[in-house]
């Protein structure tokens, strides 16, 4: 089926009286793009982001749109709206309040990505398998049941990719894992899957907590605890924290220094610490940061322009 999609090009000031023109005209499932919104949200959350492309940079600066979908029977839609915004026309703060409309083509977002996403082997011992694929005959391999669709982090990612490798040397029987920035849970059900005796999931975005806590259940994984809080401030959940064997830190450059003394103090003797998430440029200033805090390097993995570091504390 082809939709109509219709675009109102506005100002920021502009976007929530064109939304309220167009909510009394009875479209009010919008979509907006507001390049003022999105350099808030950035820098707010610059702290959690390694990067942010460039070229989407670009490509929202000075963009203010609001988007609704009509079918193509309704193309009159485009007149009724610009003569319901003419009499904005005259304020100057409403940008050019041009309305354009083009034919988009309906198609199964929902599903159609699944035919790309198949079982990925990872390391020698461990499988990345999308429910809705059956599992091979004979697969000797520790099975990670996910949904990718629902998921942050799924394998697919190198700083992922990473993490699961060393974790597939390091897992031990009855060792205790404490996975920091967990996104899915992957990194912490897999290594309950390959053996360990607890683990143990954080991470600061409430829906990647309830996804880890999905997917724990559906790899019948016991031994599984998963809090939501912020590595930043909860000064509670550092000082509380029982070391692990194993610590997965799969988070970013800046917040890898930030917290280095935290992380040096959550492995436990002899204990490993697994620091992703890593550019490649800033794999010096991380180890750096690492070490001061007594940490050494036992490995140091790259990928895709990604770096991951294996340390280890001392007995």
């Amino acid at each position: 089926m082809a939709w109509l999609k219709i675009t109102v090009d506005t100002s920021s000031v502009g976007i929530d009286v064109v939304c309220a023109k167009l909510g009394a005209m009875g479209y009010d499932t919008l979509e907006i793009e507001d390049a003022d919104a999105f350099d808030a949200f950035v820098s707010h959350e610059k702290p959690y982001w390694q990067l942010v492309e460039e070229e989407l940079t670009a490509a929202m600066k000075g963009i203010h749109r609001v988007h609704f979908y009509v079918t193509e029977e309704e193309a009159g839609v485009v007149s009724l709206v610009e003569q319901a915004l003419s009499s904005l026309s005259t304020r100057q703060d409403m940008g050019s309040l041009r309305v354009t409309s083009h034919i988009v083509q309906e198609e199964d977002w929902m599903h159609n990505w699944k035919q790309y996403y198949k079982p990925m082997p990872i390391g020698k011992r461990i499988l990345i398998q999308p429910e809705w694929e059956p599992l091979a005959d004979g697969e000797d391999r520790v099975v990670f049941w996910c949904d990718p669709g629902m998921s942050f982090g799924t394998g697919t990612h190198a700083t992922t990719r990473l993490c699961l490798e060393f974790l597939d040397n390091w897992v031990t029987k009855s060792c205790r894992v404490t996975d920091l920035g967990c996104g899915s849970g992957i990194l912490s059900v897999v290594a309950l899957l390959l053996g360990a005796k607890e683990a143990h999931a954080v991470d600061i975005d409430k829906q990647a907590v309830d996804v880890a806590t999905r997917n724990g259940q559906r790899n019948n994984c016991d031994g599984l605890s998963v809090t939501c809080t912020n590595l930043l401030t909860d000064t509670h959940f550092w000082e509380t924290l029982a070391p692990a064997d194993i610590v997965c830190a799969n988070l970013v450059s800046d917040l890898l220094c930030e917290l280095a003394q935290h992380l040096a103090d959550a492995v436990a003797n002899g204990g490993h610490l697994i620091a992703s998430g890593i550019l490649e440029a800033h794999c010096p200033r991380v180890t750096e940061a690492l070490i001061a805090q007594g940490l050494t390097v036992e490995a140091t993995a790259m990928q895709d322009g990604w770096a991951s570091l294996h340390m280890r504390k001392k007995q």
